[in-house]
This record gives structure tokens, sequence and C-alpha cells, in this order.
């Protein structure tokens, strides 16, 4: 998932939860998670996330504790949010994998970069030791997300990974069919 994404959620997260007025209920729950100290930095549920962030105790892919304060003050529909997060999350690290082992059989690193020459940045192409290293630069350059995904579908279509690309094509399709469903269901209740 992309940066966006989770930050937009944690937003929509904290802004419900200061509306419930939860934060001293969260603080207690997250003792032993938090910095010695650090309780005075924190006065809304965004700083207390941060903290967190800061801590370990919480990002993208680690979204155990914050179910189990969403557990812990009862909002179900934020909950099932961070689920359905989670899962997407999931099966676009999933499909990430299936593409890096693919590539890796090609071993043919070289020409990987070149197909990705205008996405990644010159002088970057000294961090890029494997194939995985190459997502992950595209991905701290922005040119990989899970809503963007055009430089791993031209990498696959230049290698011939048809497989791969019409798998990856069906992701695409699938989010952006619970992508229009999810926003219809918005507009139907905002209605």
């Amino acid at each position: 998932m992309s940066a966006t994404e989770y930050n937009n959620l944690l937003f929509a997260i904290s802004r419900k939860l200061d509306e419930l007025n939860a934060l001293d209920h969260l603080l207690f729950m997250c003792r032993g998670n938090l910095a010695p100290g650090s309780e005075g930095n924190i006065h809304d549920t965004l700083s207390l996330c941060k903290e967190l962030e800061e801590n370990n105790n919480l990002g993208s892919d680690r979204l155990q504790l914050m179910k189990r304060l969403l557990r812990g003050v009862e909002d179900w529909a934020l909950l099932e949010k961070v689920e359905k997060f989670e899962c997407k999350r999931k099966e676009y690290k999933a499909l990430l994998e299936k593409i890096i082992s693919s590539l890796d059989t090609l071993n043919d690193l070289e020409r990987l970069i070149a197909i990705c020459r205008g996405s990644v940045r010159e002088g970057s192409e000294g961090n890029i030791e494997d194939v995985r290293s190459l997502l992950r630069e595209l991905e701290n350059q922005g040119n990989l997300e899970i809503d963007y995904l055009d430089v791993v579908k031209n990498i696959l279509a230049e290698t011939e990974s048809n497989e791969l690309l019409k798998e990856l094509e069906q992701f695409e399709e699938r989010r952006n069919r619970e992508d229009k469903s999810e926003a219809r269901k918005g507009i139907s209740i905002s209605i």
C-alpha cells in the first residue's frame, strides 16, 4: 500500500478517536509501548500514533497494536478499515515477492535497471544490488506503489513475463473495483 493510504488511514483513525475523547484510554492501553517520559509529547491521537511509529510499534506492516487499541475502544468500523488495509497490503506484498522471485531467475539486473532508467534517479543505481533493492529504490522515489504499478508493468512487458503481467493487471482491476465500491458506499451513506 502506498504511504499516502497508510497516512490517510492513521489520520482518519486519529480524528475519529479524538472525537470519542479516547486519548486517556489509548494511553493507558499503550503502557509499555511508549518510551519513558514520552507521554508529555502526546496531546492527541495523531501524536500518539507518531510516537508509536517512532518506537516501531506501528507502521504499514505493523498494525497489530492498532487493532488491539480499536478493539479496546470498541470502534468496529475503524477496525474493519484497518483489516481491509492489512489484507490489501499483504496481497500487494505477496505479488511483489512473486515478481521479485521471477525477475531474479532472469539473472539480468543491468537490463532491469536499464528498463527503469527514467524512474530511478541518477546516482542511486549504486544502491541497487538485486531485484529487491531495485523495487525498494523505485518505492523510495515514489515510482512504485500499490496504485502506481506502471514501471513494474513495463518491466514485465519488456521481459515477456506475460503471466505475471496478467496477474498484475488483474490485481489492479480488482483493486479499482474495490475502491469504486467503497466510494459508492461512502456516497450512499452521506446521502
